[in-house]
């Protein structure tokens, strides 16, 4: 039985306005949406009145506002403005909570080898400052999967101790990795704070095909194609409740791609 109420990510779109894409999403069916904290929903350019007004337009179409994503363009492996890139995570951080999300998610690189003491220190510092940060605002910052498997994230994860910090599994990547979503959920558990729908089959944003050969679960699954009953089942397994979000694949039309899912989950 699926538990989970159905979201979808909207993905940035110059030609409509954020407010459009909500009363889509709702006409959709979706319940929740994740939204990038750029464009309109920049932190540095969105006022007190500007966030007031998103809140109203959120309840208004009976929407919730799942997470925040953050655009991150360099891992944080490395001090090249550390320190202002840290407070654009601060600014996503306060942003989140004042339009009624507790997560942000972004992408913070691989972590680094145990063999390069600098750069694991460095991004040791960079993780737990941003935990820090985000439960200070009253958020936790989910860090999007398919770096390094679900295992190795969790034995990071459990090493920094920081309730700030929390996991959103993108099976879709972690496939395009070589890594096992069935595996990642299970092994993340209860730091599973948010969880993706989608595999690595045709969503283009997850690069090129050839950066995946081999599926994880091994011959007789085609690359990229995810078991979507196991999937469903280990996320039960660890008891996720949260919202599972369709994230569509931004060259082919946005209805059919949500309807299908959905109609898929219909039928756990």
């Amino acid at each position: 039985m699926i538990r989970s109420p159905i979201g979808i990510r909207l993905l940035p779109d110059p030609d409509q306005a954020v407010k459009d894409q909500l009363r889509q999403a709702a006409r959709l069916g979706a319940k929740g949406i994740v939204l990038d904290a750029a464009g309109d929903l920049n932190p540095s350019r969105l006022s007190d009145t500007g966030r007031r007004d998103f809140r109203h337009a959120l309840r208004t179409v009976e929407v919730s506002l799942t997470a925040l994503s953050l655009p991150t363009r360099r891992p944080f492996d490395t001090d090249d403005q550390l320190d202002d890139r840290l407070a654009k995570a601060d600014s996503a951080f306060t942003l989140a909570f004042d339009l009624g999300a507790k997560l942000v998610l972004a992408r913070v690189g691989a972590v680094p080898p145990e063999s390069d003491p600098p750069r694991r220190a460095l991004f040791t510092h960079a993780l737990h400052e941003l935990g820090r940060r985000a439960d200070h605002r009253g958020v936790r910052l989910a860090i999007e999967t398919g770096t390094e498997s679900g295992a190795d994230l969790r034995a990071f994860l459990d090493t920094l101790g920081q309730p700030g910090l929390a996991a959103s599994l993108d099976p879709g990547f972690l496939l395009r990795m070589g890594h096992d979503p069935i595996e990642a959920a299970r092994a993340l558990g209860p730091l599973v704070a948010h969880a993706y729908a989608r595999d690595a089959s045709s969503a283009s944003d997850l690069g090129p095909s050839s950066a995946f050969s081999l599926h994880p679960r091994g011959f007789g699954f085609p690359s990229g194609v995810l078991d979507w009953e196991e999937y469903l089942g280990s996320l039960e397994e660890i008891a996720y409740d949260g919202f599972l979000t369709i994230w569509p694949d931004p060259e082919r039309p946005v209805a059919p791609q949500f309807q299908a899912l959905s109609d898929r989950f219909a039928r756990f």
